[in-house]
């Protein structure tokens, strides 16, 4: 059984992808502390794909890594990701989730610990693939282990080069990985994303909450079964998050970690430009908001006034606020699509060809 069948543009044998998604548990230890994570591999290639990159020694195109939204599972936009690995040139995508890090070293804490291990979770996932990732770095001298090992970046040197994307605050994570493993990333994708505006939590926390309630006032718009997975997914991730922060906070006598989980909110409400996360290596970057979306806003962030037509001075204006040292060769893309923040589910089709094409990752383009 298959999700679905793509175009015979992006390869002579058409790319399937299984009907439901394989998550893996994997057990991380970083930062003196033992964290969960999840991870889901989907690989659309072809068998004659697949050899033709095993005698190359590397995948057609870049892997994508693609960052969910607060609290979300990597199952969670399924549509969204299969049509993302079954239309990029490389046919992979690599979807890595963990608890938020709350180790010994507080510089390490939230998404600046994010940084260090989801970086490994791909590396470790796509090792047993054979394959990658091109002059990998680290960026902390404190070592990872994944399941009990430990990557060898000496492997890493002619390996493969990664497309981080990311939805809501995976938008943050994304620019985030960009910045932190330039020699590894040549473009950057985000979707809905959060980054851009000055607020705090509370402010965040309350829009969220706001666009929630108008998502769920529509659903009987024939999206209610994608909206309700989305909403279980958000509550599976926040709920677990929070509990298996529990035993570190009693055992170690450690009390903040219980409070972990509130660290990963004010991470959401991070402002991104390039005075903190430099985008001076990227080649392209390509950035989608949704039309009707209250919480990532696209008037109000940006003071865009028409969301149906983006002027060249209001491309300008973003380029010169958020991505001031983004090289004038390099191809910028920014675009308001029809849908909520909901939209890279309920639109997942239009938003994954409009990404991959501004990102020039539409395999067989």
């Amino acid at each position: 059984m298959t999700l679905c069948a793509f175009p015979s543009e992006a390869t002579a044998e058409q790319r399937t992808l299984p009907a439901a998604p394989d998550v893996e548990t994997l057990c991380i230890n970083f930062n003196d502390e033992d964290i969960k994570g999840y991870v889901l591999l989907i690989d659309a290639r072809t068998a004659q794909e697949k050899a033709t990159d095993a005698r190359q020694g590397h995948p057609a195109g870049p892997i994508l890594v693609f960052f969910q939204g607060h609290a979300q599972r990597p199952d969670d936009a399924y549509e969204f990701t299969s049509n993302l690995a079954g239309l990029c040139r490389s046919g992979i995508v690599v979807v890595p989730v963990c608890d938020t890090p709350y180790g010994s070293d507080p510089l390490l804490y939230g998404d600046s610990g994010k940084d260090v291990i989801l970086m490994d979770m791909v590396r470790f996932v796509l090792g047993r693939q054979g394959i990658y990732v091109k002059d990998f770095t680290p960026i902390s001298s404190k070592p990872v282990t994944v399941n009990g090992t430990k990557g060898d970046a000496g492997k890493d040197a002619a390996g493969t080069e990664l497309v981080p994307i990311g939805w809501s605050h995976g938008g943050i994570l994304a620019r985030r990985f960009s910045h932190a493993y330039p020699r590894s990333v040549h473009s950057l994708g985000q979707v809905c994303p959060a980054g851009y505006e000055h607020w705090g939590p509370w402010g965040l926390t309350g829009r969220f909450a706001l666009e929630s309630l108008r998502i769920f006032a529509r659903m009987g718009n024939g999206h209610a079964g994608q909206m309700m997975r989305s909403s279980w997914g958000f509550t599976k991730g926040f709920t677990g998050d929070f509990l298996r922060s529990l035993p570190g906070a009693l055992i170690e006598l450690h009390p903040a970690k219980a409070g972990r989980v509130f660290r990963d909110i004010r991470e959401c409400s991070a402002y991104c430009d390039s005075s903190t996360f430099k985008v001076s290596h990227l080649d392209r970057a390509a950035v989608i908001f949704g039309a009707d979306d209250s919480c990532m806003d696209p008037a109000r962030q940006l003071g865009i006034e028409d969301t149906s037509r983006v002027t060249p001075d209001e491309e300008l204006r973003f380029r010169q606020t958020f991505f001031a040292d983004l090289p004038g060769t390099a191809r910028l893309s920014l675009k308001i699509l029809p849908g909520t923040h909901l939209a890279p589910v309920t639109h997942y089709e239009l938003y994954a060809r409009t990404l991959l094409a501004d990102l020039s990752e539409l395999a067989g383009h």
